[in-house]
């Protein structure tokens, strides 16, 4: 019923249903049916249901404090188990791009702080990982910023922005980013994916329509692809983009897209290492930051 709850206490504050998926990232169906699963299990309503904005029954407002109450008490519970002793574990989920390039340097500089200290890296997709983060089983998870309002449970804190730059073999020579997605076959990157779906929103309110042949959310892969001629891309400048040989870098002019990384942690919920580590990648991402493109 925990998230039954979580999902009550977001749709009290707004006050629709709606606005609480939007927040949330469900369905605003999904959101009516936690409710309603809810209200079964209690015996009673707890929304007056009135167009597309809801509001708190009297019950409803009765227990209000006591499920943040509930809540608060569930965290605090899960947090326990970083206080046992010889058991102190840091459970980080990353996306793939950022695994070597900030989270590796930044666990080698915790190390040293923090020597008994044991890190468990969880790869995945930003979404899946934001997942495993809500059902306890990552204490944080280095993501691109969701698309969508964040759960008043959990708190984001910025890294890196990372603008979008196309690639294209080193031997082509235009510098015209639109007549080459109209010239080369076009890799793109994984629209499934936070940062993907920030692109693909970028390329319809250009009105454009790339010949698609591959799509894939490994970036490095991407870059591979291109190096060995296979056609052009349009990715996040991350580190790779500056080492990979036979690419090269075409800014998008005057447009601008660009994409945050971010770690994602849950309030009130603070595991050990957890704040070093944050310090750390953003330590990392300053010392390493690239120079910049697409301005």
């Amino acid at each position: 019923m925990i998230p039954e709850l979580r999902t009550f206490v977001v749709a009290a504050e707004v006050e629709s249903f709606a606005a609480a998926a939007k927040a949330i990232g469900l369905t605003q169906s999904a959101i009516s049916a936690q409710i309603r699963r809810l209200e079964e299990e209690l015996g009673y309503e707890l929304f007056d249901r009135a167009g597309r904005s809801v509001t708190l029954t009297a019950a409803g407002r009765s227990i209000l404090c006591r499920v943040e109450d509930i809540l608060s008490s569930f965290e605090a519970l899960r947090s326990m188990a970083s206080l046992r002793p010889g058991n102190a574990l840091l459970r980080i989920g990353a996306i793939s791009t950022v695994q070597t390039s900030l989270l590796a340097p930044a666990i080698a500089r915790l190390h040293l702080e923090l020597p008994d200290l044991k890190v468990r890296i969880v790869p995945g997709l930003s979404m899946g990982l934001l997942d495993r983060l809500d059902a306890g089983e990552l204490d944080a998870a280095l993501i691109v910023r969701p698309p969508f309002g964040l759960m008043p449970y959990m708190r984001w804190h910025p890294i890196v922005k990372q603008n979008y730059v196309m690639v294209v073999p080193a031997h082509i020579e235009n510098e015209d980013w639109r007549q080459i997605l109209e010239i080369l076959p076009f890799i793109q990157y994984d629209s499934r994916s936070f940062g993907g779906r920030t692109l693909d929103r970028f390329l319809k309110m250009q009105g454009l329509s790339p010949r698609q042949v591959i799509e894939t959310e490994e970036l490095h892969t991407i870059l591979q692809m291109v190096a060995n001629n296979m056609g052009c891309s349009i990715v996040p400048y991350i580190f790779a983009v500056s080492v990979v040989p036979n690419i090269r870098v075409v800014p998008l002019a005057e447009q601008r897209i660009a994409r945050e990384v971010g770690v994602m942690t849950l309030r009130g919920r603070v595991a050990e290492g957890g704040d070093a580590l944050i310090r750390y990648l953003g330590e990392v991402s300053r010392d390493n930051a690239p120079p910049s493109h697409g301005r």
